[in-house]
């Protein structure tokens, strides 16, 4: 246990130095408090790397977001991620992605990241390092496997796997029982997600884990407390409804004046007027003209008498075969939100999207959110509750 704790204080210490120049096994093995000739065996041990192999890790996956959001030239991300040169930059780069920076850039300019390319791939090491009794499996196979179980239940933790980065390790590598899926933190700790249909086992994973994050069930909150209870797991549980629109076209009504069609960079102007000054990622986004050319990417505007009052963003997550919209956000222009109007929206959107191929989701029209935003929950409207995300509160 004293080994654990002190490689997870080298890693997050490595973290937030990996772009010093100067930076070495010493520096590092000296912070956790390792003798030099015992550190690089045992840090290789728990994660994967050798202590510089993983500083350089860092360094990679810091570059890729940096060529991808900023104009910032070659040689400049090189020297302020810590690299002594620009070849040993390129040759570094083209290890992880077979490619050159600039060649790099030039495919993925500007378009979004998802959090699981920046998975710290040292997690499952670490995990399977201090709990031997458990094996990794592939997630594409697991992907495959839930797809095939039970597309419209697992569909939204398929997607999660995916761009989420998570990896998955199950009791001695078999899946009869559950499985967990590992995340990064990203400050050099790791989180899990449960999956199971054995509550025993579930309370067993509980009592045994400190990083529980979320656990899957499709049994409702009053049920799960009670059967963690007779387990002697007495915790809170915050639960979220994932759900699915399964129906036929979804009624709505919208005035005659206001209409809807999805942006495009051609709203620029539409989009500046509608932020009303306001700055944040979200609006940077909308007004990057690759924005719109990443098929992930869905935005709608909702205009009344010409003006922009309303966008309407929207997520298209798909992951081998598997299409589903993560949820469907609606944004108003200051002043000009109605429960009618979001209401009669939310169901425009839902029956676009389905008319695209596309399962509408949803996980956020609910409780307090729902009483402020329209004023209905997805399932007054026709979603069902295909399986719920339990976070647990020790």
């Amino acid at each position: 246990m004293e080994n654990i704790e002190l490689i997870n204080k080298a890693i997050c210490y490595a973290k937030k130095n990996f772009n010093n120049a100067d930076l070495s096994v010493e520096n590092v093995a000296d912070y956790a408090g390792f003798s030099i000739d015992y550190f690089n065996r045992i840090f290789l041990a728990h994660t994967g790397f050798t202590v510089m192999a993983y500083v350089n890790y860092m360094r990679i996956k810091k570059a890729i977001e940096l060529l991808r959001n900023t104009d910032k030239k070659v040689l400049e991300i090189a020297l302020e991620l810590g690299f002594d040169s620009h070849e040993g930059f390129i040759k570094a780069f083209k290890k992880f992605y077979d490619v050159t920076p600039s060649e790099y850039r030039k495919r993925n300019k500007n378009k979004l990241l998802s959090w699981g390319e920046l998975t710290d791939s040292s997690c499952v090491n670490r995990f399977l390092h201090e709990n031997a009794d458990f094996k990794q499996i592939d997630s594409n196979f697991i992907i495959d496997h839930l797809l095939e179980q039970d597309a419209k239940r697992y569909g939204y933790l398929c997607t999660t796997i995916k761009y989420m980065g998570l990896k998955i390790v199950a009791p001695s590598g078999d899946l009869k029982k559950g499985f967990i899926g590992i995340g990064d933190d990203r400050n050099g700790g790791m989180w899990l997600e449960l999956v199971s249909e054995d509550f025993s086992l579930l309370a067993e994973w509980i009592k045994r884990f400190d990083n529980i994050k979320n656990f899957y069930s499709n049994e409702n909150p009053k049920t799960v407390e009670e059967k963690l209870k007779s387990y002697g797991i007495n915790c809170k549980t915050e639960a979220t409804p994932l759900s699915l629109y399964l129906g036929e076209h979804m009624k709505h009504n919208l005035p005659q004046h206001v209409t809807i069609r999805e942006l495009s960079y051609a709203d620029k102007d539409n989009i500046v007027k509608w932020a009303d000054g306001k700055t944040d990622g979200y609006i940077k986004h909308l007004l990057n003209e690759e924005h719109y050319l990443d098929s992930a990417m869905l935005e709608y505007g909702v205009f009344q008498n010409g003006e922009l009052i309303a966008i309407v963003g929207c997520g298209i997550d798909e992951v081998h075969g598997f299409k589903l919209n993560d949820c469907c956000n609606i944004r108003f222009a200051d002043g000009k939100a109605t429960d009618e109007l979001y209401s009669n929206i939310f169901a425009f959107v839902v029956n676009d999207i389905m008319a695209k191929g596309v399962l509408p989701f949803d996980n956020l029209q609910y409780g307090e959110y729902a009483k402020t935003h329209g004023g209905f929950t997805a399932c007054d409207v026709g979603f069902t509750i295909v399986n719920w995300r339990y976070n647990i509160i020790k």
